[in-house]
């Protein structure tokens, strides 16, 4: 039978992180320590970590179970201890993995439903577990650790500075129309070629230029075929007129 989850990732808040790369990179070697964890949106949230009394190795830590019972007790006496339910250590400069005595920590720590495990190195590696107790006994390895930044409450200020000192104007991309088959950085493409190429210059037409209707077309405001049958049309005006001045000279004031 195959189980599913909603854990998807750790958390770590700020303050645990902290402390995590402070005490990881002041030890020689290993070190281990317990955190506080919460539910979040995703997966489990460790928010707070404590160093224990232990003593240390280059490859073991053993905790001074006398000082993690007075740390229960604290918690307890704040209605939190319920919340004891992260193991972080590292691996000094050994890679980071589960060894069999890690596997053993894990066990007797328990947790209720689970407990999330972490293993660093001081070059930056993390791997993280959580073990599920209830309602099953399951193992959840290689979870993506990620930082928790929490919210300061900014939206709501920086929406009324941005409303009091932005104004934001509708432009438009140069289209750089007149390369046949080419299509304007930033524009969708939909498969066809320049249908504007041999028609570089300016024309009017129901109080809309040419480039501007070349821009509803490539905005979606306006077909293909809308826009052939609007140059096309008997009403389209065609400044390429003889004005009767030197030869050449159009309309709109270009030489052809």
């Amino acid at each position: 039978m195959k189980y599913t989850t909603g854990i998807t990732q750790v958390w770590l808040d700020l303050a645990a992180h902290e402390k995590l790369w402070a005490w990881t990179r002041m030890a020689k070697g290993e070190v281990s320590m317990l955190g506080l964890v919460e539910d979040g949106d995703g997966g489990p949230a460790i928010t707070d970590l404590f160093l224990m009394r232990q003593t240390c190795t280059a490859a073991s830590t053993d905790m001074d179970q006398a000082d993690v019972a007075r740390l229960l007790f604290d918690l307890g006496a704040a209605g939190i201890e319920g919340q004891l339910r992260a193991w972080v250590h590292s691996h000094a400069d050994m890679a980071v993995f589960w060894s069999g005595t890690d596997d053993k920590c894990i066990e007797g720590l328990g947790g209720n439903p689970y407990i999330v495990s972490l293993v660093v190195n001081r070059k930056g590696d993390v791997r993280a577990r959580v073990d599920v107790f209830q309602p099953l006994r399951m193992v959840i390895d290689d979870v993506p650790v990620k930082i928790r930044v929490p919210d300061l409450g900014l939206e709501g200020p920086c929406k009324a500075e941005f409303m009091s000192k932005v104004t934001e104007v509708q432009t438009f991309p140069a289209l750089g129309l007149g390369l046949p088959g080419c299509v304007p950085s930033g524009l969708p493409f939909n498969g066809q070629s320049d249908l504007f190429g041999s028609r570089p210059h300016r024309r009017s037409f129901a109080m809309m230029d040419l480039d501007e209707m070349e821009a509803a077309v490539y905005r979606g405001e306006m077909s293909v075929d809308e826009y052939m049958r609007a140059v096309d049309g008997d009403a389209f005006i065609d400044p390429f007129v003889d004005t009767g001045n030197e030869p050449g000279e159009v309309a709109d004031a270009r030489r052809a």
